[in-house]
């Protein structure tokens, strides 16, 4: 377990030490404020001319659908490039793999960091969210507060098995470009498929990022709720097993 957590550690330390990743948090939290001024200007503009009150700012909940489906999938598909091909291209993996940890840990603690900086790019969202509401707008009840919060906790379970899947596909890049057009266009075919052919729509690990309405709404029957389970970790286990079974085999 000690080895596993400094890998992990070393990992996360390698994200943070590239600027990008910072840059595209601040980039995250400047939508919410640039989405917050716009908000302000026509609840104004709309109070002058009729006299109707509107509240526009971006609420957690009304924010988290954007970062969901659009940023920090692209942000996750950026971080297993970086740590998986990246490195594997550029030999710097070779040294990794000749430290006293298993490559199987080595290889979970990559897609771990990488959900990690997901976890805390969506907290700093719903910080800036819940601050920019309480400051400017409607302050938030206690109740939807709590929901969003649960809301945004969900998320990560979806999140940690497209992590899966792209590190499985990092792997079998030959350069980061080849890797991150591979994974856009995977992530796009997954994410289209279902307008066309509605029966994917439940078969789709894909289908289940926003799986958290599901629970903050009317609440699924057991088969569906069994369906939905078995799905999202099955598709988790056949992605980690396969990448760590490769990752193993890999010439470094």
């Amino acid at each position: 377990m000690k080895s596993f957590i400094a890998s992990y550690r070393n990992e996360c330390s390698k994200l943070i030490a590239r600027k990008k990743y910072i840059v595209f948090l601040c980039i995250g939290l400047g939508i919410c404020l640039i989405w917050a001024g716009l908000g302000q200007l026509i609840s104004g503009f709309a109070r002058q001319q009729g006299g109707i009150s509107l509240n526009l700012l971006p609420t957690p909940m009304g924010a988290l659908p954007f970062f969901l489906q659009i940023l920090i999938p692209f942000l996750m598909f950026m971080g297993v490039t970086d740590l998986i091909t990246v490195e594997g291209t550029d030999n710097t993996m070779k040294a990794m793999v000749f430290r006293p940890v298993e490559r199987w840990k080595l290889y979970f603690s990559k897609i771990t960091a990488v959900v990690t900086y997901a976890a805390a790019y969506l907290v700093s969202v719903f910080a800036v969210c819940a601050v920019l509401n309480q400051i400017f707008g409607r302050p938030l009840g206690v109740s939807e507060l709590l929901i969003a919060l649960a809301s945004y906790a969900m998320t990560l379970v979806p999140l940690a098995i497209l992590a899966s899947f792209a590190a499985l596909i990092a792997l079998m890049g030959k350069s980061g470009t080849l890797t991150m057009f591979l994974l856009l266009l995977a992530y796009l075919l997954l994410s289209v498929l279902p307008l066309f052919f509605p029966v994917l729509t439940e078969m789709l690990f894909t289908s289940y990022l926003n799986w958290y309405r599901l629970w903050i709404g009317a609440m699924p029957g057991l088969p569906k709720l069994v369906h939905m389970l078995v799905v999202m970790l099955g598709s988790g286990v056949v992605f980690l097993t396969a990448g760590s079974l490769i990752y193993d085999r890999k010439g470094y």
